[in-house]
């Protein structure tokens, strides 16, 4: 220990698992940490980066009502080793603990480490099985009597091809001792993945649904770093009723080459509403064991991309959209209206050989749709919810945007489960509806743990979209449902919130999800914590959508959804809309800058630039503030609002008040480039509310045998002094551990400048995860707003004439970066 051997961790998926100790803490691993800080010569031991070990999630969960011991929840954490006698020694050490209560004078440190600890261990059969979803998912199979079981099989990516290789012998010897087989595997080495899908008979995993009796020698097999749940990259769409679509599809047809693509279910293409606006590609035939009303995600996601809320009447995109499909109907149960990845298919490497199709192509075929830069997500793997370390399929999307340029926009998942709320069911009926309203949102914000992101939402380099409580929707509810709030600015209560890998803020923004409703569990009893259903059908309210009828002739049919994954697909919708406002600007002075940056990360930045907390943040706030203090409640409001609801108009056009101006360029370590803006003249000595927004994108590279995985860390310090503004919103640390720094600031007190002056921003990039050896691309959105009624002088037109005079450019400078 002296010598230092040792590190601590929060994540897994970098582990070598010879080298490691796991402790699993007795509660939230921020306790854990704080009382080894307070240890005489532990001090170092603790001396984690901030990025690495969250805060306590579930600091709501002891409530002023009462203690809820049953949510008492664990956490690990990693000692990985670079000395085997250091690794020995502390097994050692908790062995001796435990049989003898106290250790020797000199190492009385270590029982108060102990005690804060429900287990040490090396990694064995329980972390392989750790919340993967994989006993539930064999409790499910037993229990319907099949006798085959699927799984896949992630193992750990050892450092040499020999070694790796062995490694996969090995397990698929055990697998066929078992009386299973390996039906395909997969590896990428840039994001240090393999992994193998088995069958295996039912007989031979039994023993291992008792959580004592797991002596089989699969599971004990050190090569193997998770056992998983096959085919859970999942959509749902509830069955309900359905409306006829009489109204003429609005718009001229879809025109040019696709720059969105959707991996999702498969659309209805002869809906009046698709026809003609799809290109459909199906290389594994899908659609010859797909009926037509089986159709309903991919139909619903498509229709959102294409036409948005269609109770808004907004015109369709003018391009095409590419679908390429993923999800199939279950095949076990042809009752339910789920659509998922084959239970046969690796979802890592079937999402792999899709993008690779698109920009490189498939065999001796050429690209499908090079010219797309948005990839839609609109779904994510329900038995994975993001725990610290990031999943194979997230850091799948990091490298594939890194490597193509391209953005992911993912939703962040949803949990439309239950709403317990601390009051007792006879004390809410007597409460007003803004009460109500306070109790909604702090059930849902304290009950974080539960639900948090869902893979791959925690994609560093993916935007990642929850739903906003809104739609177009004027109908009511159906009896006896009713909305939970007054406002529709509020976040969805079925949103999965963040944060993300290394604290960073998730989800990146809101879109319109469709407003919930709610109604009592019928039954509670008036002495029981009320607890809230949540609407899970198609009728309104939510944002209405092109359906699949009920009968295979139906063509014209709608409904009504809601959720992240619409959210996410307004966000594409969004991104979609922005691509051809960039062609615009190709033509206008200075627009050869469009044309050095990829667009997929001009989109990025213009979405994330419309993001704002507005009336929900302080509503938030307001709420969680009196219980948990300022700092914790503004950082559960990030959490739940990440950088806010999108109004992608704002971002658009400019006015007489608001001038936008955009700027971008390519980074390498060590580098800046300052952005210089000319003031408006009439602003100085001017006294009035303004705002700065500053928004900051990129894609970076990624490192999987570094723990910081993003290569590339870019970053601004806001020029707050230059224009009188204080920053607003998410935290001035928080908004630099992901890929988007978007920062509001404002202020009313007059200021001077002199004629001519600047406003600069200068974009730095440092290496986060090892070396970095590419150059970076970034864009930069910065937004001068002054108020309406104040203002003397159109600084859109003053800008604009100083911009062209001067002859803006970037300039790039060195810098050393701490």
């Amino acid at each position: 220990m002296e010598d230092r051997h040792v590190r601590l961790q929060a994540e897994s998926h970098d582990l070598v698992p010879e080298e490691v100790v796991v402790l699993e803490t007795v509660g939230a691993i921020e306790n854990f940490i704080r009382a080894v800080e307070k240890i005489p010569g532990m001090e170092w031991l603790a001396e984690v980066e901030e990025f690495d070990i969250p805060p306590d999630e579930d600091f709501f969960e002891v409530t002023k009502a009462k203690p809820r011991p049953d949510k008492t929840l664990r956490g690990r954490l990693f000692m990985v080793f670079t000395n085997q006698d250091a690794l020995q020694q502390v097994l050692s050490l908790r062995k001796a603990w435990q049989e003898g209560g106290q250790l020797e004078r000199d190492l009385g440190a270590w029982n108060k480490v102990f005690a804060q600890l429900y287990d040490v261990r090396v990694w064995g059969a329980k972390d392989r099985l750790y919340e993967t979803g994989v006993l539930d998912d064999w409790r499910e199979r037993v229990s319907r009597g099949e006798k085959t079981v699927p799984c896949e099989i992630e193992l750990w990516y050892r450092g040499t091809p020999r070694q790796r290789g062995n490694a996969r012998d090995r397990v698929a010897a055990l697998v066929t001792d078992l009386g299973g087989r390996v039906v395909t595997e997969a590896a990428i080495e840039e994001i240090a993945y393999r992994a193998l899908l088995v069958n295996l008979p039912v007989t031979s995993i039994s023993s291992l649904l008792d959580e004592n009796d797991r002596d089989v020698a699969l599971v004990q097999c050190e090569q193997i770093q998770f056992f998983r749940a096959s085919g859970q990259m999942a959509a749902t769409l509830s069955d309900d009723d359905y409306e006829e679509d009489d109204a003429t599809p609005p718009g001229e047809p879809a025109i040019g080459t696709p720059v969105i693509a959707l991996f999702d279910g498969l659309p209805l293409q002869a809906h009046r509403r698709l026809q003609g606006r799809l290109i459909v590609d199906d290389p594994d035939d899908f659609e010859e064991d797909y009926p037509a009303t089986k159709r309903r995600h991919g139909t619903a996601m498509a229709s959102m991309i294409l036409h948005g809320d269609l109770e808004a009447g907004e015109a369709p995109l003018p391009r095409p959209l590419y679908v390429r499909p993923i999800l199939r109907p279950d095949h076990r149960n042809w009752l339910s209206n789920d659509e998922s990845v084959h239970e046969g298919t690796l979802v890592v490497d079937l999402l792999h050989r899709s993008v690779r199709r698109l920009f490189e192509g498939d065999g001796d075929e050429p690209p499908v749709a090079p010219e797309v830069v948005v990839i839609n997500l609109s779904i994510g793997i329900r038995d994975r919810p993001f725990d610290q370390a990031l999943s194979p399929l997230a850091r799948l999307l990091d490298w594939l945007a890194w490597r193509y340029k391209v953005l992911f926009v993912v939703s962040a998942g949803n949990h439309p489960h239950r709403i317990e709320l601390a009051v007792r069911s006879s004390d809410l009926q007597l409460t007003s509806v803004e009460e109500q309203r306070r109790h909604v949102l702090r059930s849902v914000a304290s009950d974080a743990r539960h639900r948090r992101l869902l893979s791959p939402a925690e994609s560093v380099n993916a935007l990642t979209v929850a739903a906003m409580h809104h739609d177009a929707s004027t109908g009511t509810p159906p009896p006896g449902w009713r909305d939970p709030y007054l406002e529709s600015e509020l976040p969805s209560p079925i949103n999965a919130q963040g944060m993300g890998y290394r604290r960073a803020i998730k989800p990146d923004v809101l879109a319109s999800g469709g407003r919930v409703v709610v109604r009592e569990l019928l039954g509670t009893t008036q002495e029981a914590p009320a607890t809230l259903d949540v609407y899970r059908g198609t009728l309104r309210p939510g944002q209405r959508v092109a359906a699949p009828g009920p009968t295979p002739g139906a063509q014209a049919a709608m409904r009504h959804t809601r959720g992240t994954s619409s959210a996410a697909a307004l966000a594409s919708r969004a991104a979609g809309s922005l691509y051809d406002i960039l062609d615009e600007l190709r033509q206008d002075p200075g627009g050869e800058v469009i044309d050095t940056v990829p667009r997929a990360v001009w989109l990025k930045a213009l979405v994330a630039h419309g993001a704002d907390w507005g009336p929900a943040g302080a509503t938030i706030a307001d709420i969680l503030q009196g219980e948990h203090g300022a700092r914790r409640s503004k950082e559960h409001v990030t959490r739940l609002l990440g950088y806010g609801a999108v109004d992608v108009d704002r971002v658009k056009e400019c006015t007489a008040t608001r001038v936008t101006v955009l700027g971008g360029g390519s980074l390498l370590e060590d580098q800046s480039h300052i952005h210089r803006f000319p003031l408006p003249p009439s602003l100085s000595g001017w006294r009035g509310h303004r705002r700065l927004t500053i928004s900051l994108a990129w894609l970076s590279p990624v490192n999987p045998r570094h723990r910081n995985w993003r290569r590339a860390h870019l970053w601004f310090s806001p020029p707050m002094k230059e224009l009188g503004v204080k920053r607003r919103q998410a935290d001035g640390r928080t908004v630099q551990r992901g890929t988007v720094q978007h920062e509001i600031m404002e202020g009313e007190s007059s200021f001077d400048f002199v004629d001519g002056a600047n406003l600069e921003v200068q974009v730095n990039c440092r290496a986060d995860a090892g070396a970095l050896e590419e150059q970076v691309p970034y864009a930069l959105v910065t937004t001068i707003e002054v108020a309406s009624d104040l203002l003397v002088s159109n600084i859109y037109d003053e800008v604009r004439t100083a911009v062209h005079a001067a002859h803006v450019h970037v300039a790039p400078t060195s810098v050393d970066v701490p």
